[in-house]
């Protein structure tokens, strides 16, 4: 549980820390561009809530407060939020989709993560929303067309299959079923010549490498003798390989207006899809502007008839994009993505957007025809920019409170050392000076008294001294990270000595010195790794292996326990899994979890200076 209180005995620098991080953590909170709010667990009332959070949901901060966390919540997730609130605290952390209700009555769906902290005494959770609405509709058009697509693929006259560039089925339909006479299942994964043996060699074969080399359509007719058929094929090769669509034309019975709803349903698809959806001559003018351009570049398809495709781009893009439409062009490539994944488009009213964008060519009538395809991805860019924002503003304060607990900690470890550790030793001091003087004077009972006392003393000194070690990483400072690590394991030994504890570290690897702030991290995390694996995996092998150059560095921990799965959480309480990440990504390092090579568990810390 997160908190921030007083320590008794701690020097007025440290409260003036402890204040700067209350300062620093209100800032991160109320200045967050992504909604967060506090709430009472017990009451589940609202405590606390950012400006994001009222300006998403449409509540004054006043209202915002008097509500409780079920009265943002659909009706319908009433149940599921009760159960997931009675779950361990670690179970909550976990990142968890709900639909929240907006005080307009609006409702948006969400990605909701938590953390337990404790304020003024309260047990409270601390909330940070995410909002999904946009990129789940986005996915669910996306599922749409899949099954539109694939509808229509099922439900055409034509018989449809694809290859990929090997030549095997990836995808049959029922018509070409009935036309082939196998069953999807006997042909997909299968090579097409090993199943259509008298076809290899003949026109279907050379249209089809051709198709497939020269990345241009085909269109042919031809007669496969075995089946007594004469089909009419055409061939569109892309990156995924080859479509095939065919038809008897034995008897010429396909009537014309079979063709016609052929090219309906396909413009029907072509016309329901969100994406833009623009084909263009090698100039570069617009043949054709399907209504999700119209509605992603606010333009009119009878108004971008026969104009320069240049009009939806940024003026300063506009010269490198004709010398590349015309490169592609020449290339008669296949389908490929446009810019590195993202474009930049210009909508009519002058509003820049983001795009991502696949260009493909074919040839229709005899004419090569360039056709692009732009999904608007604009919002999700800027929400994940925040979220990026929002990620490293979060690292950059755990960086910072990573350096001001070490700080306190050292100083924490000084004073041990130099007033509680001297008041100790006064004591056992001053407690024999008087067993020496009262040698002969004490009686059996008071012997007694003064041998527990003296036992007392010693153990207080004892656990003093284990203090200042588990505060401060004996000779990480001095004599650096290889010896801190052996004496770890000898001073691990010295309490354990059932375990088999080894470290592997070469003679100029132990006599590099790395950044003090990179060596406390990968220490902490490697004392962490070690008492997890005497503490719950039973273990009676522990191995450390450190590895690395001037800007690198490596250290494995290793174990021969139960194992533990990756991503698991130790209890609470302890630094555990979400420390060592913590602690890693302060410094820009990694932490990874795997199974071990025979049994266990091997954690690895790796740092790289960044270039």
């Amino acid at each position: 549980m997160s908190t921030l209180t007083e320590t008794p005995g701690v020097d007025a620098p440290a409260e003036d820390v402890s204040h700067k991080l209350q300062v620093a953590y209100r800032l991160l909170f109320e200045r967050n561009p992504l909604p967060m709010w506090v709430y009472d667990i017990k009451t589940l009332r609202m405590l606390a809530v950012n400006e994001a959070a009222v300006a998403k949901y449409g509540y004054s901060k006043q209202e915002f407060v008097g509500l409780t966390l079920l009265d943002l919540h659909h009706e319908d997730d009433a149940a599921q939020l009760r159960e997931h609130l009675e779950l361990p605290p670690e179970a909550q952390r976990m990142p968890r989709l709900w639909q929240h209700r907006h005080r307009d009555g609006g409702m948006s769906e969400v990605e909701v993560v938590t953390e337990e902290l404790e304020l003024d005494g309260i047990r409270a959770r601390m909330a940070v929303v995410r909002d999904l609405t946009a990129q789940r509709r986005a996915e669910q058009a996306q599922r749409e067309l899949e099954l539109n697509l694939t509808t229509m693929l099922e439900n055409m006259p034509d018989g449809f299959f694809s290859l990929d560039p090997a030549g095997r089925f990836t995808y049959v339909n029922s018509r070409a079923e009935e036309l082939l006479h196998f069953h999807r299942d006997e042909l997909v994964g299968f090579n097409v010549w090993e199943k259509f043996p008298e076809a290899a060699g003949t026109i279907f074969q050379r249209e089809y490498e051709r198709a497939m080399t020269e990345g241009t359509a085909s269109s042919f007719e031809a007669e496969y003798a075995p089946l007594g058929a004469c089909w009419k094929v055409r061939v569109y090769p892309s990156e995924q390989g080859l479509a095939v669509y065919f038809r008897d034309v034995t008897e010429r019975r396909v009537p014309e207006q079979r063709l016609l709803e052929e090219r309906e349903a396909l413009s029907a698809v072509v016309n329901a899809t969100n994406d833009a959806i623009i084909s263009v001559d090698v100039e570069g003018k617009i043949k054709m502007f399907n209504p999700g351009a119209e509605r992603i570049f606010r333009r009119t398809q009878a108004s971008m008839q026969g104009e320069s495709i240049d009009v939806l781009l940024p003026e300063r893009f506009r010269e490198a994009h004709r010398q590349s439409l015309r490169q592609y062009a020449e290339s008669r490539g296949s389908s490929r993505m446009m810019g590195l994944g993202l474009v930049k488009g210009l909508r009519a009213d002058g509003q820049e957007l983001e795009l991502e964008s696949t260009i493909s060519q074919v040839t229709v009538n005899q004419q090569q025809v360039l056709i692009a395809n732009f999904r608007d991805v604009t919002e999700r860019a800027r929400v994940d920019a925040e979220f990026r924002e929002s990620r490293a503003q979060l690292s950059e304060l755990t960086q910072r409170l990573m350096m001001q607990e070490k700080a306190l900690v050292k100083r924490l470890a000084q004073s041990l050392h130099d007033q509680l550790g001297q008041t100790m030793a006064a004591i056992r001091m001053a407690h024999e000076t008087i067993m020496t003087l009262q040698a002969e004077k004490a009686t059996t009972g008071v012997d007694r008294l003064q041998a527990q006392m003296g036992m007392l003393i010693g153990q207080a000194i004892r656990q003093v001294r284990q203090v200042l070690i588990d505060l401060r990483p004996p000779l990480l400072d001095e004599q650096g990270l290889a010896e801190a690590l052996d004496n770890e394991l000898r001073n691990r030994s010295l309490t354990q000595p059932q375990v088999d504890f080894s470290i592997d570290v070469a003679p100029d690897v132990a006599r590099l010195r790395w950044p003090t702030e990179v060596e406390y991290a990968a220490f902490m995390v490697g004392r962490e790794a070690i008492e997890n694996a005497l503490r719950h995996s039973g273990s009676s092998v522990v191995s450390v292996r450190l590895t690395g150059a001037p800007s690198s560095l490596r250290l494995e921990i290793a174990d021969n326990g139960v194992g533990i799965a990756a991503g698991g959480t130790t209890r609470p309480g302890h630094l555990g899994i979400v420390g060592m990440h913590e602690r890693a990504q302060a410094i820009a390092a990694t932490v990874t979890i795997e199974p071990g090579e025979a049994r266990g568990t091997r954690v690895i810390f790796n740092w790289q200076r960044a270039s």
